[in-house]
C-alpha cells in the first residue's frame, strides 16, 4: 500500500511540475496560430491540416473558436482579426509550406509594398504572395506595441521612403526567414539601399547577425557618420537619448525581446506565472491527505 502511495506521490509531482516548466503562452493551437494578445488578432503561422480544412475566413473562425481557449479573444473574433501571414486555405497543406522553393538565397525580387509596420519591418508582395519582412541587419527603436526614443521618427522614415515604390528585396546571408517566420532581405528604393539610409539618418541603434552580409561595411560607415554627424538620435542637442542599457543587450536578446507582434503582453506571462505556485499547493495536500491514509 505505501509502495501505492509513493508512486501516486511521484506522479503527482512529475505532473505539476512539468506542466509549470512546459507550459509557455506562445504556443501554437491544434490550428497552428495563436493570439496576438496585445490588438487579440489571430496569427496562422504554420497551418496544420486541420486549419487547411477552411474554405475561408468565415469558416476558420469558427474552427478557432472551437480549438483554441483564450476566451477573450474568440468572443471577438472576425474575419478580419485573422492574419493568414501568406497561407491560402482549402487546400491539404499550406501554399507557402516551403517558401524556400519559391525564393531562394543570394536573389533579388520585385516587391509591392502591403502594409509598413515600423523602421525595420514590412510587409511586401512578392510572386504573389505577402511576406512579412524583417531589413537584414539593422535594428531600430520601437514604435509598435513599446514606444521608444526615435522610434517614430525611423518608421516615419522608412515608411516614407517605401511609399515612392520601386522595391527590391535581396536575400542574403545563411537563411531565408528568423524563428518568428519573417523573410529576411535587404530593402533596395530605387537604386538605395534602405538600410544604408536609415543608418545614416542616426535611427538605427544596434545591428544584429543571423551571418555574414553583403552589406555590413557600407550600413556600419552610415552609422558611423550619423554619429560624425550627430544626426537623429546621436543628436548632442537632443533630449532623448538612446536607453544605453538596452543598447548593450546582445543581438540574440535584442531579438527575443524587441518583437512581440506574436508573442502575448507581459500580463499575460505574469498571469501565467502564479499556476507553477497553485499545482504544488495542491500537489502537496494531496500528498498529505494520502499519506495520512495510509499511516492509518
Amino acid at each position: 500500500m505505501r509502495k501505492l502511495a509513493s508512486l501516486v506521490i511521484a506522479a503527482l509531482f512529475i505532473l505539476f511540475f512539468s506542466t509549470s516548466s512546459f507550459a509557455h503562452p506562445g504556443t501554437l493551437d491544434e490550428l497552428g496560430g495563436h493570439f496576438r494578445n496585445s490588438d487579440c488578432m489571430y496569427l496562422l503561422h504554420e497551418p496544420t491540416a486541420l486549419a487547411m480544412q477552411a474554405k475561408n475566413k468565415e469558416a476558420l473562425v469558427q474552427l478557432i473558436k472551437k480549438y483554441n481557449n483564450n476566451a477573450k479573444c474568440t468572443q471577438q473574433l472576425t474575419a478580419d482579426k485573422i492574419d493568414l501571414e501568406g497561407h491560402s486555405l482549402g487546400g491539404t497543406s499550406a501554399a507557402k509550406s516551403d517558401s524556400s522553393a519559391t525564393l531562394q538565397l543570394g536573389k533579388k525580387y520585385a516587391a509591392t509594398l502591403v502594409k509598413c509596420i515600423d523602421g525595420d519591418t514590412a510587409k511586401f508582395m512578392v510572386n504573389g504572395r505577402e511576406y512579412t519582412t524583417r531589413f537584414l541587419f539593422i535594428d531600430t527603436p520601437e514604435s509598435t506595441i513599446e514606444v521608444e526614443p526615435y522610434g517614430k521618427e525611423a518608421s516615419q522614415f522608412t515608411c516614407s521612403r517605401l511609399k515612392q515604390g520601386n522595391i527590391t528585396l535581396e536575400t542574403d546571408g545563411s537563411t531565408l526567414f528568423d524563428k518568428y517566420h519573417r523573410l529576411l532581405a535587404w530593402v533596395w528604393v530605387g537604386n538605395k539601399l534602405l538600410q544604408e539610409e536609415v543608418s545614416k539618418a542616426g535611427l538605427v541603434e544596434d545591428f544584429y547577425d543571423y551571418g555574414d552580409y553583403k552589406y555590413e561595411g557600407r550600413v556600419r560607415a552610415a552609422m558611423a557618420e550619423a554619429k560624425r554627424n550627430s544626426a537623429g538620435m546621436y543628436s548632442r542637442s537632443s533630449a532623448q537619448k538612446p536607453d544605453s542599457s538596452r543598447q548593450q543587450q546582445t543581438a540574440k536578446e535584442k531579438e527575443d525581446t524587441a518583437k512581440q507582434d506574436n508573442q502575448p503582453k507581459q500580463s499575460d506571462k505574469q498571469s501565467n506565472t502564479k499556476h507553477p505556485f497553485l499545482y504544488l499547493l495542491i500537489g502537496l495536500v494531496l500528498a498529505i491527505i494520502i499519506y495520512t491514509v495510509v499511516r492509518k
